[in-house]
């Protein structure tokens, strides 16, 4: 789940960025978003403890803008990836000092707020979850996601293929495919997942790994595999 927090003074804006993260959760994005229509109340959320992954701030708020709201919360969050709204470009500088992530220009275009949210978050959905950990009858493991080309389904047991071998476990493909939501991975077919990083062909009905590996791809997940492949390339490479 990711803690997305919307903070503007301008009901209106507030509703029209809250409509647009709308659009991540219906691709399959596990968001919660928080609408705090003052930076005063942000700032404290932070001092008290609250931290989120991503903030989304207006500047022009009262009774303190996005730059003294972005100031206060770095004393206790300097990591947190901060996204300026602004109607004009001469903030810009200012939003830098803060080390803002981007700022962006109001009335906000949806596809470019969409895409740098996506950015923002794959990003950090691969840096928090970098291991893939398993139970088997040698104990527990823990295999790097960027070294697995892929997993296989028979039944209950599930094959790992890795560049270090290949691993076995029991358990439910659609279990695997639930942990590794939104960090480069994809069902290709009912009894396959893939990694997009090693992905180095896609025809009709199967995937090329850069193993050489030949992946079934089934026809009603074709339209999805491509779109997230094309993601992939966009936002993580």
């Amino acid at each position: 789940m990711f803690y997305i927090a919307l903070c503007d003074d301008n009901s209106y804006d507030l509703e029209l960025t809250s409509e647009y993260i709308h659009e991540l959760k219906k691709e399959h994005w596990q968001i919660e978003d928080i609408y705090i229509d003052n930076g005063i109340e942000l700032a404290e959320m932070s001092k008290n403890g609250r931290r989120f992954d991503l903030i989304v701030l207006d500047m022009c708020m009262e009774p303190i803008d996005g730059i003294e709201t972005a100031r206060i919360i770095r004393q206790y969050d300097p990591e947190v990836p901060i996204i300026i709204l602004t109607s004009s470009v001469e903030y810009a500088i200012d939003g830098y000092k803060v080390n803002a992530l981007r700022y962006l220009i109001k009335p906000v275009n949806k596809e470019e707020f969409l895409d740098l949210i996506k950015e923002t978050l794959f990003k950090i959905s691969r840096h928090n979850k970098k291991y893939f950990i398993f139970t088997n009858e040698d104990g527990l493991n823990k295999i790097a996601l960027d070294n697995i080309y892929y997993f296989e389904s028979n039944i209950r047991t599930i094959y790992l293929i890795a560049k270090d071998g290949t691993f076995t476990f029991t358990g439910k493909i659609s279990e695997v495919e639930e942990q590794l939501k939104n960090v480069g991975f994809v069902r290709t077919h009912k009894s396959y997942i893939v990694n997009l990083k090693h992905v180095s062909n896609i025809f009709k009905e199967s995937i090329i790994l850069e193993n050489k590996k030949e992946i079934l791809l089934s026809k009603h997940k074709r339209k999805e595999v491509a779109k997230q492949l094309l993601e992939y390339m966009e936002y993580a490479l």
